[in-house]
C-alpha cells in the first residue's frame, strides 16, 4: 500500500479518534456542570411582569403609560391577581411601582356612613381597615397608598388633585373614568361604593349599568351598596405561578401550614358532603357559608324567615333558627367540629345608626347562623336573608339582589338559605388545595 495512502488514513482515524474522544468528555464535563449548577428559574417580580413593554399599548384595551404611572384601560383580560383567597383586578402601577388592586366582587354590602356619607370617618373606612385588613393572609405585602379625595360636583366634571392615603380604600371616581368606566373592566353589573364625595357629603356609587350616580341618600331613605376594597401590594413581591388571566391569575403568597385556623379566608371548605367558605377566622373558631343554598337531595329550599318576628330565634318553631338548629343541624356530619357560637342579633337601620358592629345586639348562643351585613363573600350569591332585621316594628329582614344591594325583605316571603357554621380552631387540613373544584378535606 502506498506509504502516503496510509499517512492520510491514519490523520483521519486519529482525528475521528480525538474528535470522539472530545465529544464523549465535553458531554460528560457538560453533563456533571449541570448537575452540579441546576438552572433556576427566572425571578418574576409583580410590577416589572405587569410592565414589560410587550404589556404596553397606545390604543384601544389594554396598559398604557401616562408619567410615571401604567393604567389598564378597557376590557383587558390580562389583569387579574390571587391574593388572600380573593380574586383581584390590576387597576394601576403608581409612582412607586406599587400594584394598586380591586377586587373583582363587592366582597360585603353596607351603608357607608350615618351622618356623612363621605368615606372618611365612616363606617366602610373603619371595616376596610380594620375588619377586613385583619383578615388578610401576609399583609407584609401590603403598603399605604394614594387615593383621589376630590369632592365631585358633576360626573363629567372629575380632576384629581386632593389626595388621602390608606391602608384599603375604595375606587375613586377618577379612577374609574380613567379606566373607561362602563366601558371597562370595572363595570362587573353590580352596584359599589366610590370613595368620592360630592359637596353634600353625599358619596357616587356605580350603579349596575355602570353609571357614576351620586343619589345615595335621599331624604331618611339610606341605601346599602357594595364594597369593593382596593389595596397596594409592594411591586417587588415575587409572582409564584400564573400568567395573569382569569384562568391563571398571578399568585403572590401561598399557605405551607395544615393547621385549619392559618388557611386564607377565602378558601373553600368541604365539611358534611357541602361546600363551604371561609368568611372570617378569629379566636373562637374558623367561620364559613355555605357555598351555594341549602337543599334536600338536588332541590333548593325555599323558606320564609318566619311567620311574623324578624328576630333570628332558635325556640320559635317558625322560625328560619329553629329550623336550621333542629332538622339541617341534626342532618350535618361531624358535629363535634362545629363551636356553639354566639351569635350578634340586632337591627340594622337608622335608629342603631347603621353601626355594623351591632352594639345593641342580643346574643344567640347556638351552632347554626346565618350571614350578616359585613361578613364576607355575602354578594356571591343572591335573594337569601341574612340574620340582620331592618326596622323593628315593620317585620322585614334584610336580603340580598343579584346587583348587591340590600333590600328589606317581608319575613313570610320565601326565599333562599345560606347557612354558617363555625369550625373549632385545632382542627387540620387532610386533603384538598381549597380551591372551589378542590375543597380543603378537614379532620382533628
Amino acid at each position: 500500500m502506498n506509504k502516503r495512502l496510509i499517512a492520510k488514513i491514519f490523520i483521519v482515524v486519529s482525528i475521528l479518534f480525538i474528535a470522539t474522544l472530545c465529544g464523549i468528555y465535553g458531554y460528560r464535563l457538560v453533563h456533571y456542570y449541570r448537575l452540579e449548577h441546576p438552572k433556576t428559574a427566572k425571578e418574576r417580580l409583580l410590577w416589572t411582569t405587569i410592565t414589560d413593554l410587550n404589556h404596553v399599548v397606545s390604543s384601544g384595551n389594554g396598559l398604557y403609560k401616562e408619567s410615571k404611572e401604567y393604567y389598564y384601560k378597557g376590557t383587558v383580560e390580562d389583569n387579574y391577581v390571587l391574593y388572600s383567597g380573593i380574586l383581584w383586578r390590576i387597576v394601576k402601577v403608581d409612582e412607586n411601582n406599587n400594584v394598586v388592586l380591586i377586587s373583582e366582587d363587592p366582597l360585603t354590602s353596607m351603608v357607608l356612613g350615618y351622618e356623612s356619607n363621605a368615606f372618611k370617618g365612616t363606617y366602610g373606612e373603619e371595616w376596610l381597615n380594620n375588619t377586613f385588613y385583619n383578615q388578610l393572609l401576609n399583609p407584609e405585602f401590603l403598603v399605604e397608598h394614594n387615593y383621589c379625595a376630590d369632592a365631585i360636583l358633576e360626573a363629567n366634571n372629575v380632576k384629581c388633585t386632593k389626595l388621602e392615603t390608606k391602608k384599603v380604600s375604595m375606587i375613586s371616581v377618577y379612577d374609574y373614568l380613567k379606566a373607561s368606566g362602563s366601558k371597562s373592566y370595572l363595570n362587573n353589573g353590580k352596584t359599589f361604593w366610590t370613595v368620592s364625595p360630592n359637596e353634600d357629603y353625599k358619596t357616587w356609587f356605580i350603579n349596575q349599568n355602570g353609571l357614576v350616580s351620586n343619589e345615595s341618600v335621599s331624604g331618611e331613605s339610606y341605601h346599602s351598596y357594595g364594597i369593593r376594597p382596593v389595596i397596594a401590594i409592594k411591586g417587588d413581591t415575587k409572582i409564584i405561578a400564573g400568567s395573569g388571566t382569569k384562568e391563571s391569575p398571578y399568585q403572590i403568597s401561598m399557605v405551607k401550614s395544615s393547621a385549619l385556623k392559618e388557611q386564607s379566608i377565602g378558601s373553600y371548605i368541604s365539611y358534611s358532603n357541602q361546600i363551604w367558605r371561609i368568611i372570617e377566622i378569629n379566636d373562637l373558631g374558623v367561620k364559613i357559608a355555605l357555598n351555594g343554598y341549602l337543599k334536600i337531595g338536588e332541590e333548593e329550599i325555599n323558606r320564609s324567615f318566619s311567620k311574623s318576628s324578624n328576630l333570628y330565634s332558635v325556640k320559635s318553631t317558625d322560625n328560619i333558627g329553629y329550623y336550621l338548629n333542629s332538622t339541617y343541624y341534626n342532618s350535618l356530619e361531624n358535629k363535634e367540629y362545629l363551636v356553639e357560637y354566639p351569635w350578634r342579633n340586632y337591627y340594622y337601620n337608622s335608629i342603631e345608626q347603621y353601626d355594623y358592629k351591632g352594639k345593641s345586639a342580643d346574643i344567640v348562643q347556638t351552632e347554626v347562623g346565618l350571614l350578616q351585613v359585613s361578613d364576607l363573600f355575602i354578594n356571591d350569591f343572591s335573594d337569601y336573608a341574612l340574620m340582620n332585621p331592618a326596622n323593628e316594628d315593620d317585620g322585614t329582614v334584610f336580603t340580598v339582589l343579584k346587583d348587591g344591594r340590600l333590600f328589606a325583605n317581608a319575613v313570610t316571603e320565601n326565599l333562599k338559605v345560606r347557612p354558617v357554621v363555625v369550625l373549632k380552631i385545632n382542627l387540620a387540613i387532610s386533603g384538598g388545595s381549597g380551591t372551589e373544584t378542590d375543597p380543603f378535606e378537614i379532620g382533628v
